[in-house]
């Protein structure tokens, strides 16, 4: 052993042991994928990671850009933090865009910025950047690592300011670990010491060399068996939870106000609960179905949520009076015709994930301003601004399954505290559960009523934006499908009905951009390993046309949809439409020859302009081993007039 360690030493490079062993710190804090985009100056971690038995390289990226997009999606698909390397200067700066989206969302990511050493800082050398400036305000932990020095001590420090910072990946910061209180300087915080939750980290890693990193610098056998030594990654000692509202708390101090607001009303009935769900729930939907059958409160679930699919999922026409399970309404269906539930108040709103997509359901809920709301959140909120009244003390901050099964007896016995025996005995309402079956009954009648009419609408309409959509969010056989930004996500929330197949669903909903969408479903595809499906537009196809490099990688069916609406189409629903200039100012449509692009990275084609078309390309798309590039072409007004149609058949005003 000893004569094997001094012929690694003799031959081996100072860098090359200090990047081998943050590959081991990484991998010991749950870092089993990582993107690499080489570089000089990266070459040496990005063979560390790339030779590292726990951590798969799933992909190597040119463009930094797509790359921390990939990233992102193998994040979101995985549920495990993901690494991405790059080299110095302004290489790192391509990463912001997927770095916002991951903050944004609570997503791990570890950024790993190799850099120059310290000494040529501010001092005129070429291919250099403030990295940490440039990334501060979207991450949760910075950690600056020291040069690498041949000294076991300066490993040791380097190891335990890494694992600082990667502690804050898992969403450990200043309230809840002691111990960082005496971090050195060169560990930043997120600015926001409320956002205690799993998300983003940045480490730079300066490291010498004259040309690359994997120059040789002889290094000491001491340095190499620290560096070496597998360590197990843990939350300190010293990290305590903060205290924070039990659900017994919250359900107390919200009952209490619903009692005020009823006044002369009997509880006994039940309560009108509803739940509302955006993207990005931040809570297992398993957890969620259990609350929602637990309590009975109507969903309204945005498409984006995942909870449209699956077993658990209770459609409307499905659900009988007293029918087990959890009702999923598709708040279009329910707000968007003549027989809207406008004037449907309810007693309680309880919230979960992002703000719903849907504008008349924002609508809906601003008028609800002053009703009682509990907001189920992965991190503290002070302030949501579609509940004006919400307590921050009513906030159920990343909750157990457990702990919501409590908030959901809890709510049930406030009801039944209202009973005496004989009443209960005698009561209209299931004393198991919280509901009002009178007001779940309504919203399941009108919900099954409107999405009739909206599926007959759809049957009769010609070819064009919304009956391709409709049949896409129909389509069977993808084990997971990620949502666009802009218009594919409006018709998603519109067209996907609930199913009892099983669906993953994916959006970037965090800050809600399109640029980067083809390289996270890219991610996703490449660690999934099934059928997906990626509906997205022509506009955001441009914005990240380099991921049809990375496409390239994926072997397993993927189909990207590619509505081809002649430029910025959600724009015709805006006043700005009206502007004489705007088709040349703001819609700006492109001539794209996607035929020709998938042409030249090498990827199947086929462009539709039929239901009969879609429908067979959609079917060989899940039959080819590879990114399938579907573009589907419609008349670029077709939307909005299809929308018009739409709206006129549910009654909308």
């Amino acid at each position: 052993m000893a004569a094997v360690l001094e012929s690694r030493v003799a031959a081996g490079s100072l860098n090359a042991v200090w990047v081998e062993g943050i590959a081991d710190a990484l991998s010991a804090a749950g870092v089993r994928h990582a993107v690499l985009c080489p570089g000089g100056r990266a070459s040496a971690m990005c063979l560390a990671l790339d030779a590292h038995a726990g951590i798969a390289v799933e992909l190597v990226s040119t463009d930094e850009r797509s790359g921390a997009f990939a990233a992102l999606g193998m994040a979101k698909a995985t549920g495990t933090p993901v690494a991405i390397v790059t080299t110095s200067g302004s290489a790192m700066a391509n990463v912001l865009p997927a770095l916002i989206e991951a903050d944004a969302c609570d997503i791990p990511l570890v950024v790993l910025t190799c850099d120059r050493p310290r000494a040529l800082r501010g001092a005129g050398f070429g291919q250099m950047a403030d990295h940490l400036g440039a990334t501060r305000a979207f991450v949760r932990a910075q950690a600056d690592l020291d040069d690498p020095f041949d000294s076991a001590a300066a490993f040791e420090a380097a190891r335990t300011l890494l694992n600082r910072a990667l502690a804050a990946m898992h969403g450990v910061c200043r309230s809840d670990v002691a111990v960082l209180a005496l971090r050195p300087l060169r560990v930043d915080e997120h600015p926001s010491p409320v956002r205690a939750a799993p998300g983003p980290v940045h480490v730079n890693v300066p490291l010498a060399g004259v040309y690359d990193a994997t120059e040789t610098h002889p290094v000491s056998a001491d340095t190499v068996i620290v560096a070496r030594e597998q360590r197990a990654f843990g939350i300190p000692a010293a990290a305590l939870r903060e205290a924070q509202a039990t659900p017994a708390s919250i359900v107390g101090r919200v009952m209490a106000s619903v009692r005020g607001r009823r006044r002369e009303r009997s509880i006994d009935a039940g309560l009108d609960g509803l739940i509302v769900v955006g993207p990005e729930p931040g809570v297992s939907l398993e957890a969620i179905f259990r609350f929602a059958t637990a309590t009975g409160f109507p969903v309204l679930a945005d498409a984006g949520s995942g909870l449209r699919a699956g077993p658990a999922a209770l459609a409307p026409a499905q659900a009988a009076r007293g029918a087990p399970g959890a009702l999923i309404v598709n708040a279009f269906d329910v707000l968007g015709g003549s027989a809207r539930m406008a004037d449907a108040r309810p007693d309680l709103i309880v919230r979960f994930g992002l703000a719903p997509v849907l504008p008349l359901l924002h609508t809906y809920l601003e008028a609800l301003a002053d009703v009682p709301a509990i907001k189920i959140a992965p991190h503290r909120v002070a302030h949501d601004y579609l509940h004006q009244a919400l307590d921050p003390r009513d906030v159920l901050v990343a909750p157990t399954t457990v702990e919501l099964g409590e908030m959901a007896r809890a709510l049930g016995d406030a009801v039944r505290g209202h009973l005496t025996g004989a009443a209960a005995a005698s009561a209209t309402v299931d004393v198991s559960c919280p509901v009002a079956f009178a007001w779940r009954d309504r919203w399941a009648s009108v919900a099954s009523y409107g999405a009739r009419e909206r599926r007959a609408c759809v049957a009769k309409l010609g070819w064009g934006e919304v009956a391709a959509a409709h049949q896409l969010f129909a389509a069977t056989g993808f084990g997971f499908v990620h949502i666009g930004n802009s218009m594919s996500m409006r018709h998603a929330d519109i067209g996907y009905d609930v199913r009892a197949e099983p669906q993953d669903v994916y959006v970037n909903r965090g800050v809600s951009g399109i640029d980067g969408t083809l390289s996270t479903f890219i991610g996703e595809a490449l660690v999934r390993r099934d059928a997906g499906l990626l509906v997205l537009g022509d506009q955001a196809v441009i914005h990240d046309l380099s991921a049809l490099a990375s496409a390239q990688r994926v072997t397993t069916p993927a189909c990207v949809c590619v509505v081809d609406n002649g430029g910025g189409a959600i724009f015709d629903f805006l006043p700005i439409a009206q502007s004489p200039a705007y088709g040349r100012t703001i819609r700006n449509p492109y001539r794209i020859d996607i035929a020709a692009l998938a042409q030249g990275f090498g990827l199947t084609h086929r462009r539709v302009a039929s239901r009969e078309a879609l429908r067979d390309a959609l079917e060989a798309s899940r039959q080819h081993a590879g990114v399938t590039i579907v573009e589907i072409a419609v008349d670029a007004f077709s939307g909005m007039e299809q929308m018009q149609l739409l709206a006129q058949a549910l009654g909308a005003d």
